[in-house]
């Protein structure tokens, strides 16, 4: 059994992203295809380090704290 589970392991963490998958029917491939676009989405959004308003300049103030949830 435990040879068994071990080679499931291994297919998996052999499998690497195909544009295939996208039309895949297993499960493996499925997860592939949702995980890149994923990754891809969040790669290519980045990060805002500071929000510029209209006009260039900064909507708020120097020191004003935003609220934060905790």
């Amino acid at each position: 059994m435990e040879k068994k589970i071990k080679g499931k392991a291994k297919t998996v963490a052999d499998k690497t992203y195909q544009y295939s998958d996208y039309y895949s029917n297993d499960q493996l491939s499925k997860g592939m295809a949702e995980s890149h676009e994923q990754v891809s989405d969040a790669y290519m959004e980045g990060t805002v380090d500071r929000f510029e308003g209209k006009n260039g300049r900064d909507d708020h103030k120097d020191n004003e704290d935003l609220p934060r949830k905790l």
